[in-house]
């Protein structure tokens, strides 16, 4: 089923760290590992691993950039 790209870049854009854009997509487990990692390197974030998990989580959103109209459904 085809979804809003514009609200996918939107939901990116302002709650991509929590991977609500993938879960709107219909990505929900990948979204919650998403969610899961930001807390996790949040509650932890003065560890090298909550370092490690928030800076995984960065580049993950960045590739979301490129992933998220492919994962609404457009073919260009």
């Amino acid at each position: 089923m085809r979804r809003s790209i514009a609200l996918a870049y939107v939901l990116w854009f302002f709650l991509g760290y929590l991977g609500v854009h993938r879960v709107y997509l219909g990505h929900v487990g990948t979204g919650l590992l998403m969610a899961a990692c930001t807390v996790v390197g949040g509650l932890v974030a003065s560890t090298v691993i909550g370092h490690i998990l928030l800076f995984s989580v960065g580049i993950w959103w960045l590739f979301d950039l490129v992933l998220t109209a492919r994962m609404a459904g457009y073919r260009g």
